[in-house]
C-alpha cells in the first residue's frame, strides 16, 4: 500500500500528460500485481492452515497439484489403470485397456554410452524389461516415436533398431531431431504396446529354461499365474549358479522373479502361495533368511515347505509359486 501512495504522489505532480497517461498505465500494473501477490500469499497461508507438508518455498497451487498426481499414481485409485516404476514427476509406464503406454526411455548411464549405438541399445534393453513386466514385448509395439539429438545419427540408431525389431512386427514409427532434456542424451525412445492376452504359457529367456515337458508358467484367463517350480540354474548357462544352498537359492528366486514379471504380475506382492522342496530339511534356517530378503516389508505368501527325497539334476532346492496378476 505504501508504494501505491507513493506512486499516486509521483503522478499529481507530473506535468506531462503523456508521462501521466503512461505512469498510470504503470501504476494500474504495479496495483495488479501488488493484488495478486497478496492473494497468493494468503492462498499460501490457508494452505498452511490446512497441514500443507510441501516446501514452503514452493507455490501452494503446485503443492496440490502434486498431491494430485500422487492420488492418481496409486493403483487403487482407478483400479482399471496400473502405474509402474513412478518417478517424482512422471510414471515410466501406464497400463490401461489392454495398451502398454511408456513415457521417453533414455540410456541407463550416459556418462559410460557416449555413442548413438552404445545409447540405442541400452535405451531399447530397458525398453523389453518394462514390456515384459506388463505382458507385452517388442513384437506387440503398436507406435514408437524416436528423437535424435542429431538426425545424422539416424543411420547409426537404425543398424542397432533393425537388430533388435521383431522383423515380422514392425510398428509405425516417427524419428525426429530434437534437443533433449540433458545434453548428453543422444537419443530418446517411446513406445506403444498391446498386452498378451491372458491365458497361454509365459517363457522369458531372463529365467533358466524349463528342464522337462512343461512351461515355465501358465496364465489363466481369470487372471491367475502358474509358476513351475524353479531350481537353480543359471538362465545364460544351463549350470547351477554355485554348489551351496545361498546360491542356489537366490538364484531360484530370480529365475521365480523373472517368470513372474513375464507373466504380466507387478512384484512378490502379488505371490499368493508358494511351495518349497529342499534336498534337505537341515536348510530351512538358510533358505528361510534368503527366502524373507526377497519379500523383504511386502506381505508374505501362504506356504508350504518340505524335504524330498531327490530334486531335478541333483538341486538343493526348488520353489514353485501361484501369483495373481495386476
Amino acid at each position: 500500500e505504501s508504494q501505491i501512495r507513493r506512486a499516486r504522489a509521483v503522478v499529481v505532480k507530473l506535468e506531462n500528460v503523456t508521462w501521466a497517461k503512461g505512469f498510470m498505465l504503470a501504476f494500474a500494473q504495479l496495483r495488479c500485481s501488488l493484488r495478486f501477490q497478496r492473494g497468493a500469499a494468503l492462498q499460501r497461508s490457508r494452505c498452511g492452515q490446512n497441514s500443507c507438508r510441501a516446501n514452503r518455498s514452493r507455490a501452494c497451487g503446485e503443492h496440490v497439484g502434486a498431491r494430485v498426481a500422487m492420488a492418481a499414481a496409486a493403483p487403487s485409485s482407478h483400479g482399471d489403470i496400473k502405474r509402474y516404476a513412478e518417478g517424482p514427476l512422471f510414471n515410466q509406464m501406464v497400463v490401461h485397456g489392454g495398451i502398454v503406454y511408456l513415457s521417453g526411455q533414455v540410456t541407463a548411464d550416459a556418462s559410460q554410452q557416449v555413442t548413438v549405438a552404445n545409447q540405442t541399445k541400452s535405451t531399447l534393453d530397458k525398453i523389453d524389461a518394462l514390456l515384459s513386466s506388463a505382458r507385452s514385448d517388442k513384437s506387440r509395439i503398436l507406435t514408437a516415436a524416436i528423437w535424435l539429438k542429431d538426425i545424422s545419427t539416424t543411420k547409426e540408431m537404425n543398424e542397432v533398431w533393425d537388430a533388435w525389431l521383431d522383423k515380422s512386427n514392425k510398428p509405425a514409427r516417427a524419428t525426429v531431431e530434437a534437443k533433449l532434456v540433458r545434453p548428453e542424451l543422444l537419443v530418446e525412445i517411446q513406445v506403444t504396446a498391446a498386452q498378451a492376452p491372458l491365458g497361454g504359457p509365459v517363457i522369458t529367456s531372463e529365467a533358466a529354461a524349463a528342464v522337462g515337458p512343461y512351461n515355465q508358467g501358465i496364465v489363466t484367463q481369470n487372471g491367475m499365474l502358474f509358476i513351475s517350480g524353479c531350481i537353480g540354474l543359471d538362465a545364460a548357462t544351463g549350470e547351477f549358479a554355485g554348489p551351496t544352498i545361498e546360491a542356489q537359492t537366490k538364484q531360484v528366486l530370480r529365475n521365480l522373479d523373472a517368470i513372474l514379471r513375464a507373466g504380466g504380475a507387478s512384484g512378490p506382492e502379488r505371490i499368493i502361495k508358494t511351495t518349497i522342496l529342499l534336498a534337505d530339511m537341515a536348510d530351512f534356517g538358510t533358505v528361510n533368511e534368503i527366502y524373507k530378503s526377497y519379500f523383504g516389508d511386502l506381505r508374505v505368501p501362504a506356504r508350504a515347505c518340505f524335504a524330498a527325497k531327490t530334486l531335478p539334476k541333483g538341486a538343493l532346492v526348488e520353489i514353485e509359486a501361484i501369483a495373481e496378476l495386476d
